[in-house]
């Protein structure tokens, strides 16, 4: 069985050098003070510059992960569609190649530039974990099944991601001196890894039930899983743990109609809150170590959907490159300074990595 999409990673490109353009983000309106489990108009205290990263030549990109020194990594088209992982710094985008086969995609990045991701072995029949170091793209391996992922890497080059069985089961793995791990479920039979901390510290989303069907939050830690729950609903998954322990993720609400962005800190999750009006659902996908949760808050049907940070009980909507043809865009990650990496449609209706640089870094 494979995760639902909107748990995972999007899969999917790379050689050429691109151009960026600067642009000031789409106007934002009066801060609006956001208490948790509550909607929230706008909140401005942070201003922010959107900077389109481009693509690898073709015609998509999408930005994953970015380090404390503003290196970006993701994945981009280069052209037909197929897909390569890159690495975006000093204002140029480079194609990290593959394990052989046609593709790969970058998911994570430490502050020593180390990246790892998910690439395609000669023949694309099997995708395999990667690292890449100093210029070469190192094959992790799996869980003997046909695909594996390194989702995240912690400054001590520890790697949290996951990977299917022989049997066709997915599961949260994590790679540390040189071994693989796999960290089982809550119940069920699948799980996955998002985020990890220092230390012997894993967070993720696990089923419960024989069946597959629902999912919660957990902590790996000491070789155990911990199941943290969710927001009342059946469902939900932790993306990111800081230095601090704090964890962020998305959860269902009682009833299951609305899902919203959670953060879990002294034992206790609570809704983080939306942008409000038609924006009724968010999700939380990074928190950095001064506690700026960065994700997307969207209408019920998941579109459109608006980039956003959380912060000190506000919520900031970053908007979109300009003259964007679709009302898209979504925040991936968020690094100790205060930058963001993730995507938003253009205004010829493409969908590209992006960085949104705060305009006052003393205010974080």
């Amino acid at each position: 069985m494979r995760i639902p999409m909107k748990w995972l990673a999007l899969a999917v490109p790379v050689p050429l050098l691109v151009a960026c353009s600067e642009q000031p983000s789409a106007p934002k309106a009066a801060e609006t003070a956001l208490v948790p489990g509550a909607s929230a108009s706008l909140h401005v205290a942070q201003t922010y510059t959107v900077r389109d990263l481009g693509t690898l030549g073709g015609t998509y990109s999408e930005g994953r992960a970015i380090n404390d020194a503003g290196w970006v990594v993701g994945m981009s088209d280069v052209g037909g569609g197929v897909i390569h992982a890159f690495l975006w710094k000093d204002g140029h985008m480079t194609d990290l190649g593959t394990l052989g086969g046609s593709y790969s995609k970058a998911l994570g990045i430490n502050d020593d530039g180390e990246i790892v991701g998910a690439a395609a072995l000669v023949g694309d029949a099997v995708d395999h974990a990667f690292l890449w170091r100093h210029g070469k793209m190192i094959d992790l391996g799996g869980l003997g099944g046909v695909y594996a992922e390194g989702f995240v890497i912690n400054n001590e080059g520890d790697v949290a991601g996951g990977g299917l069985t022989p049997a066709d089961a997915f599961y949260a793995a994590v790679w540390r001196h040189g071994r693989i791990e796999n960290l089982g479920a809550l119940g069920g039979t699948s799980s996955w890894a998002n985020g990890i901390g220092r230390g012997d510290v894993v967070v993720g989303g696990a089923t419960v039930d024989a069946a597959n069907t629902v999912w919660h939050a957990f902590i790996w830690k000491h070789g155990h899983m911990h199941d943290i729950g969710t927001l009342g609903g059946t469902s939900g998954g932790a993306s990111y743990i800081n230095a601090s322990g704090t964890v962020v993720g998305g959860s269902s609400l009682a009833g299951d109609v609305y899902e919203r962005a959670f953060i879990w800190q002294h034992g206790r999750m609570s809704d983080l809150g939306t942008l409000g009006g038609d924006y009724t659902i968010a999700y939380a996908q990074w928190i950095n170590d001064a506690g700026q949760v960065a994700g997307g808050s969207c209408t019920v049907n998941w579109f459109p959907c608006h980039a956003v940070v959380w912060y000190k009980g506000g919520i900031t909507d970053l908007g979109l490159l300009p003259g964007a043809a679709e009302d898209y865009s979504w925040a991936q990650s968020v690094n100790d300074r205060g930058l963001v990496a993730g995507s938003s449609v253009t205004a010829t209706g493409e969908l590209h990595a992006v960085l949104w640089v705060p305009q006052d870094r003393d205010h974080w």
